[in-house]
C-alpha cells in the first residue's frame, strides 16, 4: 500500500509538547516531512499513525489535500482585428 501524507495539528495551548513530537518522529512507519510549532506534515500509512495519534491528547489528524489553483492569466475576449494598425 502506498504511503499517504497527513497533517497532525496540536489543539492545546502553546507549542506542541516535545515528547509528543518525538513520539511521532520515532514511529518507524512514518517520516516527518515538515513541521511548525503546532503542526506536523507526516508521510505514513494511515493505521499506525492513527493508532499513535489516538493515544496523544489534544492532537487531530487529517489527510493532506491538494487544491487546484485557479488560472488567473488574462485572456483576450476576441481575436485582434487584422484591419487595426
Amino acid at each position: 500500500m502506498a504511503r499517504s501524507r497527513f497533517i497532525l495539528r496540536y489543539r492545546g495551548q502553546g507549542s506542541a509538547p516535545d515528547a509528543d513530537v518525538a513520539k511521532v518522529a520515532g514511529l518507524t512507519e512514518a517520516a516527518v516531512v515538515e513541521s511548525t510549532p503546532r503542526m506536523l506534515l507526516v508521510e505514513s500509512d494511515r493505521a499506525p499513525l492513527e493508532a499513535l495519534v489516538d493515544t496523544l491528547e489534544e492532537w487531530v489528524m487529517a489527510p493532506e489535500r491538494a487544491l487546484p489553483l485557479p488560472d488567473v492569466r488574462r485572456r483576450a475576449e476576441r481575436p485582434p482585428d487584422p484591419s487595426d494598425p
